[in-house]
């Protein structure tokens, strides 16, 4: 249901009203809604792999990953990669901010990008062309 107008720094914004707490997202960057095909591998302290794990980026920000993965990650550091238009290999590494076991048995985790700001942008840019490119072939 529509709920009320609110007035946020002179403009006004419809938001949803429901039984609960009204909810503003207080996020630095926006979030983009993906479906592309990752891997992920977790690591230990001296960046050796531990344990691998592959899923699915389910949304993309300057910031962060929302991936839906098969398995719960071992440590609190990620290598994710995929294979971008041009078939190379694009990876970056990420820490782990929140892990959640859904009821179909697989993990929604939270990932906050790390390097440095050029890096992460050419990583998500080129991850969110992939989907746009690939959605129009499907």
């Amino acid at each position: 249901m529509i709920g009320h107008a609110l007035k946020i720094n002179g403009s006004s914004q419809t938001v949803a009203k429901d039984k609960t707490k009204l909810h503003i997202e207080k996020r630095r960057c926006s979030r983009v809604s993906i479906r592309v095909p990752i891997s992920c591998a977790s690591l230990d302290s001296t960046d050796r792999l531990m344990d691998h794990n592959k899923g699915i980026a389910s949304n993309a920000s300057q910031a962060g990953l929302k991936i839906e993965a098969e398995k719960n990650a071992c440590s609190d550091r990620l290598k994710i990669a995929f294979v971008d238009l041009n078939k190379s290999r694009v990876e970056i590494t990420g820490k782990v901010v929140s892990s959640q076991k859904t009821a179909a048995g697989t993990y929604k985790i939270g990932v906050q990008l790390q390097g440095n700001k050029p890096d992460i942008v050419r990583f998500v840019s080129k991850l969110v062309k992939f989907y746009h490119y690939t959605k129009k072939l499907n």
